[in-house]
Protein backbone atom coordinates (compact mmCIF):
# COMPACT_ATOMS: atom_id res chain seq x y z
CA UNK A 1 0.00 0.00 0.00
CA UNK A 2 1.36 3.37 -0.89
CA UNK A 3 0.94 6.50 1.17
CA UNK A 4 -1.24 9.48 0.28
CA UNK A 5 1.73 11.38 -1.08
CA UNK A 6 4.75 9.20 -1.82
CA UNK A 7 6.96 12.29 -2.02
CA UNK A 8 5.95 13.44 1.47
CA UNK A 9 8.52 12.24 3.94
CA UNK A 10 7.50 11.70 7.52
CA UNK A 11 11.09 12.44 8.40
CA UNK A 12 11.35 15.69 6.46
CA UNK A 13 13.66 17.26 9.05
CA UNK A 14 15.98 14.28 9.17
CA UNK A 15 19.03 13.87 6.93
CA UNK A 16 18.18 12.02 3.73
CA UNK A 17 20.30 9.00 4.66
CA UNK A 18 18.61 8.70 8.06
CA UNK A 19 15.17 8.95 6.47
CA UNK A 20 16.00 6.23 3.95
CA UNK A 21 17.33 3.98 6.69
CA UNK A 22 14.15 4.51 8.72
CA UNK A 23 12.09 3.60 5.64
CA UNK A 24 14.07 0.38 5.23
CA UNK A 25 13.55 -0.46 8.92
CA UNK A 26 9.79 0.04 8.55
CA UNK A 27 9.81 -2.27 5.54
CA UNK A 28 11.71 -4.89 7.52
CA UNK A 29 9.12 -4.56 10.29
CA UNK A 30 6.38 -5.29 7.75
CA UNK A 31 8.17 -8.36 6.38
CA UNK A 32 8.55 -9.61 9.94
CA UNK A 33 4.89 -9.01 10.85
CA UNK A 34 3.12 -10.44 7.79
CA UNK A 35 4.54 -14.00 8.05
CA UNK A 36 3.09 -14.15 11.58
CA UNK A 37 -0.31 -13.43 10.03
CA UNK A 38 0.24 -16.33 7.62
CA UNK A 39 1.09 -18.67 10.49
CA UNK A 40 -2.09 -17.72 12.38
CA UNK A 41 -4.31 -18.22 9.33
CA UNK A 42 -2.72 -21.55 8.40
CA UNK A 43 -3.24 -22.68 12.01
CA UNK A 44 -6.93 -21.69 11.85
CA UNK A 45 -7.49 -23.26 8.42
CA UNK A 46 -8.42 -26.68 9.83
CA UNK A 47 -11.39 -25.32 11.80
CA UNK A 48 -12.62 -22.07 10.22
CA UNK A 49 -13.78 -21.11 6.75
CA UNK A 50 -11.45 -18.82 4.85
CA UNK A 51 -14.24 -16.25 4.29
CA UNK A 52 -15.00 -16.15 8.01
CA UNK A 53 -11.33 -15.43 8.73
CA UNK A 54 -11.29 -12.73 6.01
CA UNK A 55 -14.39 -11.15 7.52
CA UNK A 56 -13.20 -10.98 11.13
CA UNK A 57 -9.64 -10.07 10.25
CA UNK A 58 -10.97 -7.11 8.25
CA UNK A 59 -13.37 -6.06 11.01
CA UNK A 60 -10.51 -5.92 13.52
CA UNK A 61 -8.17 -4.22 11.01
CA UNK A 62 -10.66 -1.54 9.96
CA UNK A 63 -10.30 0.82 12.98
CA UNK A 64 -6.51 0.47 12.85
CA UNK A 65 -6.47 1.29 9.14
CA UNK A 66 -8.82 4.23 9.73
CA UNK A 67 -6.54 5.59 12.46
CA UNK A 68 -3.57 5.18 10.15
CA UNK A 69 -5.36 7.03 7.35
CA UNK A 70 -6.38 9.76 9.77
CA UNK A 71 -2.80 10.20 10.95
CA UNK A 72 -1.86 10.84 7.32
CA UNK A 73 -4.68 13.36 6.93
CA UNK A 74 -6.40 11.11 4.39
CA UNK A 75 -9.47 9.79 6.24
CA UNK A 76 -12.09 12.27 5.06
CA UNK A 77 -13.12 13.24 2.49
CA UNK A 78 -12.27 10.01 0.75
CA UNK A 79 -10.33 10.58 -2.44
CA UNK A 80 -12.02 7.94 -4.61
CA UNK A 81 -10.81 9.05 -8.04
CA UNK A 82 -12.78 6.40 -9.95
CA UNK A 83 -15.28 3.99 -8.42
CA UNK A 84 -14.89 1.37 -11.20
CA UNK A 85 -11.12 1.33 -10.76
CA UNK A 86 -11.36 1.39 -6.96
CA UNK A 87 -13.74 -1.57 -6.97
CA UNK A 88 -11.69 -3.45 -9.58
CA UNK A 89 -8.62 -2.93 -7.46
CA UNK A 90 -10.35 -3.96 -4.22
CA UNK A 91 -12.09 -7.05 -5.69
CA UNK A 92 -8.83 -8.18 -7.28
CA UNK A 93 -7.02 -7.72 -3.94
CA UNK A 94 -9.80 -9.63 -2.15
CA UNK A 95 -9.60 -12.47 -4.69
CA UNK A 96 -5.82 -12.57 -4.32
CA UNK A 97 -6.07 -12.71 -0.53
CA UNK A 98 -8.73 -15.43 -0.66
CA UNK A 99 -6.94 -17.85 -3.01
CA UNK A 100 -3.57 -17.17 -1.35
CA UNK A 101 -4.85 -18.49 1.96
CA UNK A 102 -6.71 -21.34 0.29
CA UNK A 103 -3.33 -22.37 -1.12
CA UNK A 104 -1.69 -21.92 2.27
CA UNK A 105 -4.10 -24.46 3.77
CA UNK A 106 -2.58 -27.17 1.55
CA UNK A 107 1.06 -26.23 0.92
CA UNK A 108 3.88 -24.71 2.92
CA UNK A 109 4.44 -21.06 3.80
CA UNK A 110 7.65 -20.86 1.76
CA UNK A 111 6.16 -22.46 -1.37
CA UNK A 112 3.04 -20.27 -1.28
CA UNK A 113 5.03 -17.09 -0.71
CA UNK A 114 7.61 -17.92 -3.37
CA UNK A 115 4.98 -18.51 -6.07
CA UNK A 116 3.11 -15.35 -5.09
CA UNK A 117 6.29 -13.31 -5.45
CA UNK A 118 5.92 -13.83 -9.21
CA UNK A 119 3.49 -10.86 -9.13
CA UNK A 120 5.97 -8.48 -10.88
CA UNK A 121 6.01 -10.86 -13.85
CA UNK A 122 2.24 -10.57 -14.29
CA UNK A 123 2.41 -6.80 -13.72
CA UNK A 124 4.88 -6.57 -16.59
CA UNK A 125 2.66 -8.58 -18.94
CA UNK A 126 -0.58 -6.83 -17.97
CA UNK A 127 1.04 -3.40 -18.23
CA UNK A 128 1.95 -4.19 -21.83
CA UNK A 129 -1.65 -5.17 -22.63
CA UNK A 130 -3.65 -2.58 -20.68
CA UNK A 131 -1.24 0.33 -20.28
CA UNK A 132 0.57 0.04 -23.60
CA UNK A 133 3.98 -0.28 -21.94
CA UNK A 134 6.73 -1.66 -24.14
CA UNK A 135 8.49 -4.82 -22.95
CA UNK A 136 12.18 -4.76 -23.83
CA UNK A 137 14.55 -7.68 -24.13
CA UNK A 138 15.63 -7.50 -20.48
CA UNK A 139 12.07 -7.54 -19.17
CA UNK A 140 11.23 -10.49 -21.44
CA UNK A 141 14.27 -12.26 -20.01
CA UNK A 142 13.05 -11.52 -16.47
CA UNK A 143 9.55 -12.81 -17.32
CA UNK A 144 10.94 -16.07 -18.74
CA UNK A 145 13.27 -16.45 -15.75
CA UNK A 146 10.41 -15.98 -13.31
CA UNK A 147 8.10 -18.33 -15.16
CA UNK A 148 10.82 -20.96 -15.12
CA UNK A 149 11.05 -20.52 -11.35
CA UNK A 150 7.29 -20.97 -10.99
CA UNK A 151 7.36 -24.15 -13.10
CA UNK A 152 10.21 -25.56 -11.00
CA UNK A 153 8.15 -25.09 -7.83
CA UNK A 154 4.72 -26.07 -9.20
CA UNK A 155 6.00 -29.05 -11.24
CA UNK A 156 2.92 -29.51 -13.43
CA UNK A 157 2.53 -33.09 -14.61
CA UNK A 158 4.82 -34.50 -11.93
CA UNK A 159 3.71 -37.12 -9.43
CA UNK A 160 4.23 -34.62 -6.60
CA UNK A 161 2.13 -31.89 -8.27
CA UNK A 162 -0.15 -30.10 -5.79
CA UNK A 163 -3.14 -28.29 -7.39
CA UNK A 164 -3.13 -25.73 -4.58
CA UNK A 165 0.05 -24.30 -6.11
CA UNK A 166 -2.14 -23.01 -8.92
CA UNK A 167 -4.12 -21.05 -6.33
CA UNK A 168 -0.91 -19.31 -5.24
CA UNK A 169 -0.23 -18.52 -8.90
CA UNK A 170 -3.78 -17.14 -9.22
CA UNK A 171 -3.10 -14.99 -6.16
CA UNK A 172 -0.13 -13.44 -7.96
CA UNK A 173 -2.24 -12.81 -11.07
CA UNK A 174 -5.12 -11.22 -9.13
CA UNK A 175 -2.74 -9.00 -7.25
CA UNK A 176 -1.12 -7.92 -10.50
CA UNK A 177 -4.58 -6.81 -11.68
CA UNK A 178 -4.90 -4.82 -8.46
CA UNK A 179 -1.55 -3.10 -9.11
CA UNK A 180 -2.56 -2.24 -12.70
CA UNK A 181 -5.78 -0.65 -11.39
CA UNK A 182 -3.68 1.29 -8.88
CA UNK A 183 -1.53 2.59 -11.71
CA UNK A 184 -4.61 3.69 -13.64
CA UNK A 185 -5.88 5.52 -10.56
CA UNK A 186 -2.59 7.36 -10.21
CA UNK A 187 -2.76 10.54 -8.12
CA UNK A 188 -6.58 10.60 -8.17
CA UNK A 189 -6.61 8.57 -4.94
CA UNK A 190 -4.41 7.99 -1.91
CA UNK A 191 -3.21 5.16 0.33
CA UNK A 192 -5.73 5.76 3.11
CA UNK A 193 -8.71 5.66 0.75
CA UNK A 194 -7.48 2.54 -1.04
CA UNK A 195 -6.95 0.70 2.23
CA UNK A 196 -10.39 1.59 3.63
CA UNK A 197 -12.22 0.72 0.38
CA UNK A 198 -10.33 -2.57 0.16
CA UNK A 199 -11.14 -3.55 3.75
CA UNK A 200 -14.82 -2.76 3.20
CA UNK A 201 -14.82 -4.98 0.11
CA UNK A 202 -13.14 -7.71 2.17
CA UNK A 203 -15.93 -7.47 4.76
CA UNK A 204 -18.70 -7.55 2.15
CA UNK A 205 -16.97 -10.32 0.18
CA UNK A 206 -16.48 -12.46 3.28
CA UNK A 207 -20.14 -12.02 4.21
CA UNK A 208 -21.39 -12.94 0.72
CA UNK A 209 -19.20 -16.03 0.49
CA UNK A 210 -20.31 -17.07 3.96
CA UNK A 211 -23.94 -16.91 2.83
CA UNK A 212 -23.21 -18.73 -0.44
CA UNK A 213 -21.15 -21.61 0.96
CA UNK A 214 -22.84 -22.06 4.33
CA UNK A 215 -24.45 -25.49 4.33
CA UNK A 216 -23.39 -26.17 0.74
CA UNK A 217 -20.85 -28.77 1.73
CA UNK A 218 -19.43 -29.67 5.13
CA UNK A 219 -16.39 -31.67 4.08
CA UNK A 220 -13.94 -31.99 1.23
CA UNK A 221 -10.97 -34.29 0.70
CA UNK A 222 -8.75 -31.35 -0.26
CA UNK A 223 -7.67 -28.82 2.42
CA UNK A 224 -8.10 -25.81 0.10
CA UNK A 225 -11.68 -26.74 -0.84
CA UNK A 226 -12.53 -27.64 2.76
CA UNK A 227 -11.24 -24.19 3.76
CA UNK A 228 -13.68 -22.62 1.27
CA UNK A 229 -16.77 -24.80 1.81
CA UNK A 230 -16.66 -24.97 5.60
CA UNK A 231 -19.54 -23.41 7.58
CA UNK A 232 -18.96 -20.48 9.92
CA UNK A 233 -18.57 -21.50 13.56
CA UNK A 234 -18.68 -19.65 16.86
CA UNK A 235 -15.06 -18.81 17.81
CA UNK A 236 -13.81 -19.92 21.21
CA UNK A 237 -12.11 -17.32 23.44
CA UNK A 238 -8.63 -18.26 22.15
CA UNK A 239 -9.94 -18.11 18.58
CA UNK A 240 -11.18 -14.57 19.17
CA UNK A 241 -7.70 -13.71 20.38
CA UNK A 242 -6.17 -15.15 17.20
CA UNK A 243 -8.66 -13.30 14.98
CA UNK A 244 -7.97 -10.05 16.81
CA UNK A 245 -4.24 -10.69 16.39
CA UNK A 246 -4.81 -10.95 12.64
CA UNK A 247 -6.37 -7.50 12.62
CA UNK A 248 -3.57 -6.04 14.72
CA UNK A 249 -0.78 -7.61 12.65
CA UNK A 250 -2.35 -6.46 9.37
CA UNK A 251 -2.91 -2.97 10.76
CA UNK A 252 0.69 -2.69 11.95
CA UNK A 253 1.90 -4.17 8.68
CA UNK A 254 -0.08 -1.66 6.62
CA UNK A 255 1.25 1.20 8.73
CA UNK A 256 4.85 -0.02 8.42
CA UNK A 257 4.53 -0.37 4.64
CA UNK A 258 2.97 3.06 4.38
CA UNK A 259 5.82 4.61 6.36
CA UNK A 260 8.46 2.70 4.40
CA UNK A 261 7.20 3.94 1.05
CA UNK A 262 6.72 7.48 2.36
CA UNK A 263 10.19 7.83 3.79
CA UNK A 264 12.30 6.28 1.04
CA UNK A 265 12.30 5.73 -2.71
CA UNK A 266 10.42 2.55 -3.59
CA UNK A 267 13.36 1.42 -5.74
CA UNK A 268 15.41 1.39 -2.52
CA UNK A 269 12.97 -0.36 -0.17
CA UNK A 270 11.08 -2.73 -2.51
CA UNK A 271 13.96 -5.27 -2.75
CA UNK A 272 13.76 -5.65 1.02
CA UNK A 273 10.26 -7.17 0.61
CA UNK A 274 12.07 -10.38 -0.31
CA UNK A 275 13.21 -10.68 3.31
CA UNK A 276 9.66 -11.98 3.82
CA UNK A 277 10.79 -15.30 2.33
CA UNK A 278 13.39 -16.29 4.98
CA UNK A 279 10.78 -15.59 7.66
CA UNK A 280 8.29 -17.81 5.81
CA UNK A 281 10.88 -20.60 5.73
CA UNK A 282 11.71 -20.14 9.43
CA UNK A 283 8.11 -20.08 10.66
CA UNK A 284 7.19 -23.00 8.40
CA UNK A 285 9.89 -25.05 10.11
CA UNK A 286 9.37 -23.82 13.70
CA UNK A 287 5.56 -24.06 13.75
CA UNK A 288 4.77 -26.78 11.19
CA UNK A 289 8.06 -28.70 11.02
CA UNK A 290 8.36 -28.27 7.25
CA UNK A 291 11.39 -27.19 5.24
CA UNK A 292 11.25 -26.40 1.49
CA UNK A 293 12.64 -29.01 -0.89
CA UNK A 294 15.46 -28.41 -3.36
CA UNK A 295 13.06 -27.56 -6.19
CA UNK A 296 11.46 -24.82 -4.07
CA UNK A 297 14.86 -23.28 -3.31
CA UNK A 298 15.81 -23.31 -7.00
CA UNK A 299 12.46 -21.87 -8.08
CA UNK A 300 12.53 -19.27 -5.31
CA UNK A 301 15.97 -18.10 -6.46
CA UNK A 302 14.78 -17.74 -10.05
CA UNK A 303 11.63 -15.84 -9.05
CA UNK A 304 13.50 -13.45 -6.75
CA UNK A 305 16.11 -12.88 -9.44
CA UNK A 306 13.36 -12.16 -11.96
CA UNK A 307 11.65 -9.62 -9.71
CA UNK A 308 14.89 -7.84 -8.89
CA UNK A 309 15.86 -7.72 -12.57
CA UNK A 310 12.52 -6.12 -13.48
CA UNK A 311 12.89 -3.60 -10.66
CA UNK A 312 16.51 -2.83 -11.60
CA UNK A 313 15.73 -2.30 -15.28
CA UNK A 314 12.69 -0.13 -14.58
CA UNK A 315 14.67 1.95 -12.12
CA UNK A 316 17.44 2.47 -14.70
CA UNK A 317 14.78 3.64 -17.16
CA UNK A 318 13.62 6.15 -14.55
CA UNK A 319 10.01 5.00 -14.49
CA UNK A 320 8.09 7.02 -11.88
CA UNK A 321 5.84 4.12 -10.91
CA UNK A 322 8.85 2.04 -9.84
CA UNK A 323 10.81 4.83 -8.18
CA UNK A 324 7.83 6.04 -6.17
CA UNK A 325 5.62 2.98 -5.68
CA UNK A 326 7.65 -0.06 -6.54
CA UNK A 327 6.44 -3.50 -7.60
CA UNK A 328 5.94 -5.01 -4.15
CA UNK A 329 3.51 -7.83 -3.41
CA UNK A 330 2.55 -7.14 0.20
CA UNK A 331 0.59 -3.90 -0.11
CA UNK A 332 -2.81 -5.38 0.82
CA UNK A 333 -1.80 -8.60 2.60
Amino acid sequence: MTAADPNLSAGAHQPEGATTLTGILFLLLATTIFPIQDVIIKSLSSDFAVHQIVFWRSIFALPIAAAMARSEGALWPLKIGSWPLQLTRAVAAFSSYLVYYMALAAIGLAETAAITFSTPIFVTLLAAVFLGERIGIWRWLAVLLGMAGVLVIVQPGAAVFEPAALLALAAALFYAVSIIATRRLGSRTNGGTMTLVTLLVYIVGGTVLGLVFSGLETASPHPSLAFLYRDWIAPAPMDWLALAALGVTSGIGFFALSQAYRMAEASVVTPFEYTYLPWAVLWGYVVFGVLPGLSTWIGLTLIVGSGLLILFRETLRGRRIVRRRGLGVMRQR
